[in-house]
């Protein structure tokens, strides 16, 4: 495996399931298994957990399992097989009080899943049908019908998604799907659930409220992908316990030249708040059917590790690709390289996190880091309970290695989706004693030579944070 810091993050499906692939790929720098719940089966899921967590034995390697919950998909209802033609300046409807497809008049109506979109949407609203590909606006809403002009020629088919982003729709991100998917999660103790579609924090609030009720210790994603999450993205990142710039519907919500603005607004305000953030969607597009990236792709790639994301996320790429193996391969070379030259040539990193108003126990990690590199010290050392310690150390992405002890198994795999925590240990420690049982353990395990420098941080209470140095 290539020491790289930035974390990968795979999507399982049909092309990696298996133990033989989920072992390459792991060995190739998958830090992540992504478990899309808008596909897939309990079987298919509960297989693909069991492999993950017998080949992280293994390989004695923390892989954190994040569940991505389906959310309020606004789809076409039931189409013909070949779908319906429609062509620009003509005069359709959509229905949310019809099932199939039907037409009256000579004027075509299309089925909504979503039952309410006609008391969300009003005149001169946009509606987006299958990825943006299909442009109506709205001309007036008669009871259940919303009738509209098509702007743009194309094809409906079944169960292609709706987006609206000209209106906020009213539509609850935590379906009676989602809460059936969520107990299944809870049950297999998911490290990571993802929520689709979030609006504003209290959709984040909510779903914890729900984990923290059944003693679940998964910790909550935040996915930015609405107009509406754009507007209230600090407030997000505040309370969430990590974010996804899910760019595939936030392309859509959004006019496509502001995606990289929120891609790096979102990371930027991920880093200050000390959250982990993952960088989603066509990451390696072209890998699903052809084994190299194109050179756009790997751009990309690495401009994600330039912005400073914790992890780039594989989607189809991974599930149902041709080269899931050589796509994780391929990820970690683009941010092996890229880290590298950012440790090397300062001047190439973004930004700086501006410092301002820190907790104590905040404060505490960037002195921490500070003093690491002011010293030139050859490792940083988090002993970290919940992960805290250890997050707001690897914020300030300073190239030394980061060594993280907690006594908890669960907080070492949620750590793998986070940026330089490549050295995880369980291991309960004497906060009175820890320099010393620090000195002793790098020793035994041969991770530092005699007359290396460790910095120790220590969050051993709200009111009590240390640092220490200490030769080998």
């Amino acid at each position: 495996m290539l020491h790289k810091r930035t974390k990968i993050v795979c999507t399982l499906g049909p092309a990696s399931s298996d133990l033989v692939t989920l072992e390459k790929m792991i060995r190739a720098g998958m830090n992540v298994a992504r478990l899309n719940f808008s596909h897939g089966t309990y079987p298919q899921f509960e297989k693909i957990i069991k492999n993950i967590r017998q080949l992280s034995k293994k390989l004695d390697t923390p892989i954190a399992i994040l569940q991505d919950l389906q959310g309020p998909k606004i789809r076409i209802g039931e189409m013909p097989e070949n779908g319906v033609e429609i062509k620009a300046n003509e005069e359709i409807i959509l229905s949310t009080n019809h099932d199939k497809f039907s037409s009256k008049n000579g004027v075509k109506i299309f089925p909504v899943q979503y039952k309410e979109l006609h008391k969300d949407v009003t005149k001169n609203d946009l509606i987006l049908i299958d990825d943006g590909l299909i442009e109506v606006k709205v001309t007036k809403v008669e009871g259940t019908s919303i009738h509209a002009i098509v702007q743009t020629d194309g094809v409906i088919k079944s169960r292609k998604g709706i987006n609206v982003p000209t209106a906020s729709l009213a539509a609850d991100p935590l379906t009676s799907k989602d809460l059936e998917d969520l107990a299944f999660g809870m049950k297999h103790d998911v490290d990571y659930v993802a929520l689709s579609f979030v609006r504003e924090a209290s959709d984040i609030i909510r779903l914890k409220k729900i984990l923290r009720d059944k003693k679940c210790a998964a910790k909550v994603m935040a996915k930015i992908e609405r107009h509406e999450a754009v507007k209230n993205l600090e407030e997000i990142v505040k309370v969430s316990d990590a974010l996804m710039v899910a760019r595939g519907d936030l392309g859509i919500e959004i006019p496509a030249e502001n995606v990289p603005i929120v891609q790096k607004r979102t990371i930027l305000l991920a880093n200050i708040y000390g959250k982990p953030v993952i960088t989603a969607t066509h990451m390696l597009n072209s890998m699903i059917e052809n084994p190299r990236a194109t050179r756009a792709e790997i751009s990309d790639a690495a401009n994600a590790v330039f912005d400073h994301s914790d992890a780039l996320m594989l989607s189809n790429e991974t599930a149902v690709g041709k080269y899931p193996v050589e796509a994780v391969e391929t990820l970690a070379r683009v941010a092996h390289a890229t880290e590298e030259n950012l440790e090397k040539y300062e001047h190439l990193l973004p930004f700086k996190i501006k410092k301002f108003d820190l907790p104590i126990s905040s404060a505490t990690c960037l002195n921490a880091t500070k003093l690491a590199v002011d010293i030139n010290a050859d490792f940083i050392v988090a002993i970290s309970l919940s992960g805290y310690t250890a997050q707001h150390i690897a914020k300030h992405r300073i190239y030394k290695p980061i060594i993280t002890f907690t006594n908890s198994e669960k907080v070492r795999n949620q750590l793998a989706l986070v940026w330089g925590l490549n050295h995880i240990f369980v291991k309960k420690m004497n906060f009175k004693n820890a320099s010393q049982e620090v000195a002793q353990f790098l020793r035994t395990e041969k991770i530092a030579k005699k007359g290396q420098e460790v910095v120790t941080v220590i969050n051993a209470s709200k009111d009590e944070n240390i640092i220490t140095t200490t030769i080998i």
